[in-house]
Formats: C-alpha cells, structure tokens, sequence
C-alpha cells in the first residue's frame, strides 16, 4: 500500500538547488535511510514529506487518512511547561487523558523521571529523548526522523531500535550512524548534492559496498635509479605504512568527533534566543558533521580492507 508519493519536487534556497524534480512512493512497512553531505537537503525532504515546509514545485501526495509523525534534528517545544505536557502538546484533545500513562512510562523508559519538572531544565540530550517520546506517542503511520540517534547512550539507542523493529508502518530516517541504518534501513537514499535522490536496495552496508568509491591507490614514487626488471608473482595484500596509522587510529577519530558533534548540539539547545551564536555553531556542527561522513567512508574503506588482509587476499 502506497502511504504517500513525492512528484517532481523542486526546492531552491538562494542560488542552491538541493532538490530537483525528485519523484518517488512510499510504501507500507519501508525502512528507508536517508544519508549525504551537509548542505545536500536531506533535512529539507523530511521537512517537505511531513508538510512544516512547501517545495518551490511539485506535489506531496498523502494516502487519505495516514497520520505521520515528525522528529526534528532540534525537538520543538515551548520555551515553559511541564516536559509531559510539552511531549503531549501535539496529540488530539480526546487522546491527551489516554496516552499521559504510555507518555510517562515512554519518557522513564528514555531515562526521563521527572516529568513534571519544567521543560527549560532539560540538557540536549534529554530534549532528544524527549523528543523521540513526542514522536512515538502520535498514533501515526508513517515515521520521519532526522538524526534521531544524536546523543543517545547504548541503552536509549537499543530501546529505540526495538521500537522500530515493533513499528508496523514506514519509516524514514536521517543519520550519520551506519550501524544504526545497518539495522533500521532495507534502502538507502543519498543525496548527493546535485539535487537528485539515489535510492540503493539493502542497509548502510550494501550502500557502502556497491555506491561508495575505493580509495584509489597511492602512486609510485618515481626513482632517479636504474633498476633492472624483475617479474614476480603476486604479493600478498598488506596496508601501505601511512594506511596502517590511519587505520589504528581512525576509530578514535570518528569518536572525537562524534562527541564534538553533541557537545555543539549541546551548546545550540541551550542558545536558542542567541541568533549570531546559534548560526555560527550550527555552522561549526556542519562542518563537523561533513568531516564525520568523510571519516565514516574512510573507515569502511580501511576495514573492508583490513578483512581482505586477513583472508591473505593477492594482488
């Protein structure tokens, strides 16, 4: 069952297109990983499929009757009120008294006990958690997500997964976490950049095996010497000195900066009526994050690597 269709979308911001007659359907039950550079319009889609922002062209059509429930990268709720009521805010008058229990043991179950303490007293992390309580407790059909796994810990992660395994609907989510779209995803849409949507079948893995680019060879070093020629069989593969370095520490890197990232997601929670702060730190947070995916598509490189070493794999 189709849930809804995008046709010919088109968005431009000044003189950037991110989005370029862009048509697709979504269906019952699809798990669908969006990923991209910053800046790509990833966040743009989601906007535009949940209806808080118009295309400049083209159409979104709803399946009459589905009910879809949107998780922005920033939670957005009032500036004052309760966190119950805030997480509430949103669901019809004559649901609000049967869902307060399932809200509670939603936001117990994200770490979140004091439910009646004032929104303001949050830190960006548990606005996240808060967040994703909002966001389940809609009756809906459709999920979109963007980066709902910032600032998680393992045990708020894992919860979210299950429920996700749970959620009979269609999902689509925006992340940099490949582990978390190896389990979520069954397809994988890219933006790359030029406006257009590429949509790959499988998780984050089969996008990474078939879509991304091998690192390319280093070239050889001309030498002054004469050397005579010699023929040989074939060698056996190994990482180049500079690969093995970066490969014993890439892991370390990645995690720095992920935590950059939520130290910055942070700061910006908390600079909300600071205009100049808020633009420049979400600058610096894209600039992390764009540095992230590029350590995410090396580390895939260098591992895929490392396991062909190990199967003692030729050249």
């Amino acid at each position: 069952m189709i849930l809804l269709s995008a046709q010919n979308l088109s968005k431009t911001y000044l003189e950037r297109t991110v989005l370029n007659d862009v048509s697709f359907f979504l269906n019952e039950g699809d798990r669908v990983g969006i990923v991209g550079i910053n800046g790509t319009g990833k966040s743009t889609l989601l906007r535009i499929l949940a209806g808080v922002e118009e295309p400049d062209s083209g159409t979104v059509i709803r399946t009459k009757g589905i009910r879809i429930s949107y998780l922005p990268q920033i939670p957005d709720f009032a500036e004052h009120g309760s966190i119950l009521e805030q997480v509430m805010a949103h669901l019809p008058a004559d649901l609000k008294s049967a869902k307060e229990f399932e809200a509670k043991s939603i936001l117990q179950q994200l770490g979140i006990s004091n439910v009646d303490s004032d929104i303001s007293t949050l830190s960006g992390g548990e606005r996240r958690r808060a967040g994703i309580a909002a966001a389940w407790i809609q009756p809906s059909d459709v999920l979109l997500l963007d980066e709902p796994t910032n600032d998680l810990d393992i045990v708020t992660l894992t919860i979210l997964e299950d429920y996700l395994k749970s959620f009979s609907g269609a999902v689509i989510a925006i992340s940099h976490d490949r582990y978390f779209l190896d389990k979520m995803a069954s397809e994988i849409w890219e933006l790359p950049g030029d406006g257009s949507v590429r949509r790959y079948n499988g998780n984050y893995s089969d996008y990474a095996a078939n879509a991304l680019p091998t690192a390319p060879a280093e070239p050889e070093k001309k030498s002054t010497e004469k050397k005579e020629k010699t023929f040989v069989g074939k060698k056996k593969l190994k990482f180049s000195y500079k690969e093995q370095r970066e490969y014993e520490t890439i892991e370390s890197v990645i995690a720095d900066l992920e935590k950059q990232i939520q130290e910055t997601e942070t700061k910006i929670a908390a600079a909300v009526s600071d205009y100049v702060l808020l633009q420049e730190l979400s600058d610096q947070k894209d600039a992390l994050e764009e540095q992230l995916a590029e350590k995410m598509d090396r580390w895939v490189y260098l591992s895929d690597l490392a396991e062909r070493i190990e199967k003692g794999e030729t050249v």
